[in-house]
């Protein structure tokens, strides 16, 4: 009897707890399984205009999280097209597969902005969706390619990707990660897993509030993201906090306040490489206010940025932004093309710069320009005993170039995310610039700011030339 009764419960169990599902859904009552995400088999919108499919999770909280017991209210089953701040949630997300699904797809992560939800962001990539009749869905600077699966997650304006409680961490001299960092985490951990994704491509994109988000939680999982892309970011504050507290000034000294404060720090330099990083900013949005400690730890610390700016204000779409012509150098930029498990360069003090507004006198800054975007880099050798790689500069196809593009330009370049070279601070190290197989530059380094190495004053040109370097004999 004992055996029978198991059976009869293991055949109808299933049956019974989704139809108990159903009717606590029906009456507004329902709680997710706090984790895994449950698939939301009543979510309306289960494909895009271009047949792609799109699947909705919802969740509750773990406790690992560590969400304060006044929220449990808020992981009930979330409203469904979830629009505006109103019905902003975290307990939600939306997946959309590739047109061809397959293992080892690569990932793009979606980070929407304040007042706005997953679902708007999904509207603009999926469903031509407009929230403002001034919106152009096409242009969303978040929209994935069509071979990517995309995550499009969820925040509220009072968590702010968790930049909210950071805030509050800080004041109590406490540094430890947001709840939301871990729920965001978390997720795209669960995703990769889910629909087997390449781990060496994954992405992270965000606008406004997300691009704060996108910069604080991106930066310095390095071990996660291979590269991102932020625009308007609403603030630089987040990144300092996550990545050891660099300033988040609004003037280009961004010196240790602490004298004992040391550049490793500044830098985050127990942490993974960072992803290469490309972001959009204008001057006129008051919300850019704190880039200079951005990038003046970008250039004192070697972090891989690629910036682009002009008047176009606090926007998320690329049409806008496309106005520019050195911008459009910068939106041509192959940040989804970068992987995890290959060794990048930090371009930093490139002749073929523009003057940023936020780091130069206002007689010397440019309207509109870009830095490191020109710049491309293709990984040859990566031993224990040799790495190369080759450089060069590009003039990309765009609609309405600039007037005049580099041909050549003399840059620092360090080295990072190196996978069998690896740098010891008790060595020297020889490199040489080949062009054709002729030297055409060599020289001697060593470890610098933040145990880096960095070739300076290499001379880059539209024909590519391979940079070689092996350790100094002793």
């Amino acid at each position: 009897m004992l055996g029978g009764r198991l059976s009869y419960t293991a055949a109808f169990a299933p049956k019974l707890c989704e139809a108990f599902a159903l009717l606590l859904l029906a009456l507004g009552m329902a709680h997710a399984a706090v984790w895994p995400p449950t698939l939301d088999t009543n979510n309306p919108i289960t494909r895009c205009n271009d047949g792609r499919k799109v699947q909705r999770y919802w969740h509750g909280p773990l406790a690992a999280w560590g969400y304060p017991a006044s929220e449990d209210g808020g992981w009930k089953y979330p409203a469904p097209e979830e629009t505006g701040a109103a019905q902003q949630n975290h307990n939600s997300f939306y997946v959309v597969e590739p047109q061809r699904p397959h293992k080892n797809a690569p990932l793009v992560v979606i980070l929407h902005s304040a007042n706005r939800t997953a679902f708007d962001y999904l509207g603009f990539a999926c469903l031509a969706r407009k929230v403002e009749p001034g919106d152009d869905p096409a242009t969303a600077m978040t929209n994935p390619p069509h071979d990517f699966y995309a995550l499009f997650l969820n925040s509220t304006n009072a968590e702010w990707w968790g930049w909210t409680q950071a805030q509050a961490n800080m004041a109590r001299d406490i540094h430890a990660p947001p709840p939301a960092e871990l729920r965001v985490l978390d997720t795209i951990e669960w995703v990769i897993s889910r629909y087997r994704i390449d781990r060496n491509r994954v992405y992270l994109s965000g606008v406004s509030m997300g691009g704060n988000g996108a910069l604080g939680i991106g930066m310095p999982h390095g071990d996660i993201f291979a590269a991102m892309r932020v625009t308007v970011p609403a603030g630089t504050g987040y990144a300092a906090y996550t990545m050891g507290n660099f300033p988040a000034s609004e003037t280009a000294d961004v010196s240790p306040s602490n004298p004992e404060d040391s550049p490793d720090r500044a830098s985050g330099s127990n942490l993974p490489d960072p992803p290469v990083v490309v972001d959009f900013s204008s001057q006129i949005d008051s919300w850019s206010r704190t880039q200079p400690a951005l990038l003046q730890a970008a250039q004192v610390q070697r972090l891989p940025l690629v910036l682009s700016w002009g008047r176009f204000g606090h926007t998320i779409f690329g049409s806008h932004i496309a106005q520019y012509p050195l911008c459009q150098i910068a939106l041509a930029y192959p940040w989804l093309q970068i992987r995890k498990n290959q060794a990048y360069p930090v371009f930093t003090h490139a002749s073929s710069n523009q003057h940023a507004p936020w780091t130069s006198p206002p007689e010397h800054a440019d309207d509109s320009g870009q830095t490191n975007a020109y710049f491309r880099w293709k990984n040859i050798r990566d031993t224990t005993s040799n790495f190369a790689m080759e450089l060069w500069i590009t003039h990309p196809p765009v609609q309405n170039p600039p007037a005049s593009m580099p041909d050549a330009a003399v840059v620092d370049i360090t080295l990072r995310r190196l996978q069998q070279f690896k740098i010891r601070p008790d060595r020297k190290y020889t490199w040489e610039l080949t062009q054709h197989g002729r030297i055409v530059a060599s020289g001697q380094a060593s470890l610098g700011a933040a145990n880096l190495l960095t070739i300076p004053k290499v001379t880059l040109a539209t024909a590519s030339e391979s940079l070689s370097i092996s350790a100094a004999n002793r």
